[in-house]
């Protein structure tokens, strides 16, 4: 694992070393460790990893000024990151959080990106007023800055629970997610989640996305839904899952998500 100043994220490449290059993005609460389910079967496929932690999460960085935490700030890292793998192009992939990042960056530099998977994304297709809610933010970072890293282990968003981990799968997950910083965790929740709504340019987006939706998560139906009417370039792809679609319902995320990526060559 490595964080350098020039891309500024903790990161790990991984899988085969001529493998097509697709970045991983995870959400809120999680960390790289998020995709345990996912990187195998991607590396089977001929795929080379670049996953990286979100300021605050896993052994990223929590820097104190604000700016460095909106999702602008995050193009420059993930332009940097392909570059460090010498990809003119690649494939991106980004969960809930994560997900409003790479739809973000996706249709900033589209030149870059040769297809997207997205799974459950409050954060990038809710409603505006759901999502920027000062108050609210204020109140949910705050309980992480009080709670310390407990707060963060036992959130309902944190997926170490998840059924889908063994024993070994959920150790491997602690011990990633534990070296996060509860206060870049709030600094997220307060700096970047607020300037992730992207309904108003979904109806232009120029990049070929792929949204693996979770049926079993029904606060997102509504937002699945005015995907369906008014994203562009959007296909969609319903699981019997949870919030978490790559890790509750992982093999049938892996196989649509591949099946998918290995349309573009």
């Amino acid at each position: 694992m490595v964080t350098s100043p020039e891309i500024g994220l903790n990161h790990e490449i991984d899988g085969p070393s001529d493998g097509r290059p697709v970045l991983f993005v995870h959400g809120i609460l999680t960390c790289r460790a998020h995709w345990l389910l996912n990187l195998p079967a991607f590396h089977d496929a001929g795929f080379r990893s670049i996953t990286v932690d979100l300021l605050g999460h896993g052994s990223s960085p929590s820097p104190e000024d604000e700016a460095s935490y909106h999702p602008d700030r995050y193009i420059d890292h993930f332009t940097a990151l392909r570059e460090l793998v010498g990809a003119e192009r690649w494939y991106v992939v980004g969960q809930s959080l994560g997900a409003a990042l790479t739809l973000n960056y996706a249709m900033s530099r589209p030149e870059e990106v040769i297809a997207h998977v997205v799974t459950n994304s409050h954060s990038a297709f809710g409603e505006l007023e759901r999502i920027r809610n000062p108050e609210a933010a204020q109140a949910r970072a705050q309980g992480m800055m009080d709670g310390g890293i407990d707060a963060v282990m036992r959130h309902p968003l944190n997926p170490r629970r998840a059924r889908a981990f063994s024993d070994a799968q959920r150790a491997e997950f602690d011990d990633a997610m534990l070296l996060s910083d509860s206060t870049g965790i709030a600094r997220t929740m307060m700096w970047t989640s607020p300037h992730t709504p992207l309904r108003h340019r979904l109806p232009s987006n120029p990049v070929d996305t792929l949204l693996v939706a979770g049926d079993r998560e029904e606060a997102f139906v509504s937002a699945r839904e005015w995907v369906e009417e008014n994203a562009a370039n959007f296909q969609i792809e319903r699981v019997s899952a949870t919030h978490a679609v790559n890790i509750s319902a992982a093999q049938d995320f892996n196989r649509i998500a591949i099946e998918f990526l290995n349309q573009y060559s």
